[in-house]
């Protein structure tokens, strides 16, 4: 496909955040040309000043998508979609957010990253407005930041009969409501809400609206998307958002509403464009009433609707795994099968592999298999299990993948799971104690490394009436009733960082048994303890751990059983969720055993 991109890269040149002026009047003082228009822009608009087009009709612009969340070795990614863009020249570059990686309170690192961010942007000759992503603000500190050096954190403007709104999906994160943020009204905020509502009646006749936001918050549930969904009505719109790192075109009321890839950013490629996984950034082109958009990677330009919804929807049907296993303890052997099927919707061949991992305990027949399926056939094929019925850890692994008329389509991994979902009974009640200091200063290097200090904590009894000393004060245990799947740690305890904590439950057996358990950890350290013993194939970090799944045996006695998990964490985003198979429905759980524990 033919390209205008010249593989000559400029050095980068050094730049100052002092270059990024807050804006404090209504228009720029841009003296390029006297026939230059520009944009009426509400006061501390974030941009970088240069020229704009002259051209009073037909227009068009850059969106860059996401740098940050990963793909910390993917600059050369970044500077060549700059030089592009450069080479096409639209009137003027917008980014979806995530420009660094953020995620600090500390100002000197802050400083560092965006002057980074600076010296790869510095390179393009067209205005830039960049709007805030969760990696550009992740606390209050970074809020202040963004809007001490770069200023407004939403805005709106008005170019050539356009307009554009510019929302911010972290406004949760201003200082004076971070604590107290009134989710029932959305992501957004009444302020921010209302602003939108304004800029819209202020501006009902302009030929197009665009409406630009990091998070693609038209997905979520209850996000006060609605509200300003109904306010845009009948007029000609489009929407971008970030945020996902992989292309999606979705259509809402007859209008477009763009997921975009990522810039940089950091996933799992895949050849198959339709997949929308793949680095681009985007080409707005504005012609009287016509609003067109290319998808461009280096070297390539695609059209719009590579990445459809309706794609995304055959392809999650492609491929079904049926697992039909009997767990029988009063057996010497326990045997299954996985019923495979590839139902092939799509336009080319596709090629599908399956290996399992070698497990000692497991016999697995055919551990290895490959077949084609045409456009518009389905295949099915079946692989058999026997596993010894008290020796079944650790539990199988494969590895599948698919080519779609030849290119690398899927390429992922699974676990089979011998455990029915229905039978696994979620532990969503418990007593926790938290948080207490972790007792390092930083996150080691190396994430496999246990800090000595987390080894050492003491494994504590709940004791209602007992009071500690913990990370920011005295704490006591404290009942706690989960409404989710897992129990949110960060919630609980204050977005503690640098912290651990405990919970503890209970599990009644009418007898001495052994039942499988899980556990998916959403921290960086983790041990389980079961009536004071721990279940060593539980930890995190720890040598069978899938996904941040361990999956283990509990041997329960008879009578109450006390289970208590130890979690740490860097960050503070941390929680777990913890299930334990009950398929005869005997067990009982509480936070507080009715009799006297065995």
């Amino acid at each position: 496909m033919s390209h205008t991109y010249k593989q000559t890269m400029p050095s980068r040149k050094s730049i100052s955040c002092s270059k990024i002026i807050a804006i404090s009047i209504l228009y720029l003082a841009i003296t390029a040309t006297l026939t230059a228009q520009t944009p009426n822009f509400p006061e501390r608009m974030p941009i970088v000043e240069r020229p704009f087009s002259d051209d009073p009709d037909k227009f068009s612009f850059a969106i860059i998508g996401d740098k940050t969340g990963g793909g910390l070795d993917k600059w050369p990614v970044f500077d060549r979609a700059i030089d592009e863009i450069n080479t096409l020249k639209p009137d003027f570059a917008i980014m979806v957010g995530d420009l660094i990686q953020g995620d600090t309170r500390d100002l000197e690192q802050l400083a560092a990253e965006w002057k980074e961010f600076w010296q790869h942007e510095s390179d393009l000759i067209v205005p830039f407005l960049p709007l805030p992503g969760n990696h550009d603000i992740t606390n209050p500190v970074m809020y202040e930041y963004w809007k001490e050096h770069l200023g407004r954190t939403y805005s709106a403007f008005t170019y050539k009969n356009c307009l554009f709104i510019m929302l911010n999906t972290e406004e949760w994160h201003h200082p004076t409501q971070a604590e107290g943020w009134d989710w029932e009204k959305g992501w957004f905020g009444e302020e921010q809400t209302k602003y939108v509502e304004d800029q819209l009646a202020k501006h009902p006749d302009v030929r197009h609206t665009f409406v630009l936001m990091h998070r693609p918050i038209w997905l979520y549930e209850n996000s006060g998307w609605e509200q300003i969904e109904e306010a845009l009505g009948n007029r000609a719109y489009t929407v971008f958002a970030g945020h996902y790192h992989n292309l999606t075109l979705h259509t809402r009321n007859d209008h477009r509403y763009f997921v975009l890839g990522a810039t940089g950013g950091g996933f799992t490629p895949q050849e198959v464009r339709e997949y929308g996984a793949f680095d681009h950034y985007s080409i707005v082109t504005v012609d009287d009433e016509e609003v067109n958009i290319a998808i461009i990677e280096p070297g390539n330009i695609h059209p719009a609707d590579i990445s459809t919804t309706a794609f995304k929807d055959r392809l999650g049907n492609l491929l079904t795994f049926k697992p039909q296993f009997n767990l029988n303890r009063g057996q010497p052997f326990s045997n299954g099968n996985l019923e495979i099927t590839l139902e092939n919707t799509l336009e080319k061949l596709l090629e599908f592999e399956i290996v399992f991992n070698p497990n000692e305990n497991w016999q697995i027949s055919p551990n290895q298999l490959s077949f084609q399926v045409k456009p518009g056939q389905t295949t099915k094929t079946t692989v058999a299990f026997s596993v010894p019925s008290n020796d079944f850890l650790p539990l199988p692994i494969y590895n599948y993948s698919a080519l779609y008329g030849g290119e690398q389509l899927l390429n992922s991994r699974n676990l089979f799971h011998p455990i029915s979902r229905e039978d696994m009974r979620i532990l969503k009640d418990w007593m926790l104690l938290g948080p207490f200091v972790l007792g390092v200063t930083e996150a080691p290097a190396d994430r496999n490394e246990v800090p000595q200090s987390f080894l050492e904590i003491p494994l504590l009894e709940p004791n209602p009436d007992k009071t500690y000393q913990g990370q920011s004060g005295e704490i006591t245990w404290q009942e706690h009733r989960s409404e989710s799947e897992r129990i949110n740690l960060n919630d609980a305890f204050g977005d503690a960082e640098l912290a651990y904590g405990f919970g503890t439950s209970y599990i009644k057996s009418p007898d001495a048994r052994r039942v499988f358990a899980q556990i998916g950890w959403g921290s960086n350290l983790g041990r389980l303890y079961l009536n004071g013993v721990e279940i060593s194939g539980a930890a995190i970090p720890g040598k069978h751990l899938f996904s941040g799944w361990a999956h283990f045996e509990l041997p329960l006695k008879a009578g109450w059983n006390t289970l208590t998990i130890l979690s740490g964490d860097y960050n503070g985003w941390w929680d777990y969720r913890m299930e334990v198979a009950d398929a005869t429905d005997v067990l009982e759980f509480s936070t507080q055993p009715t009799d006297s524990q065995d």
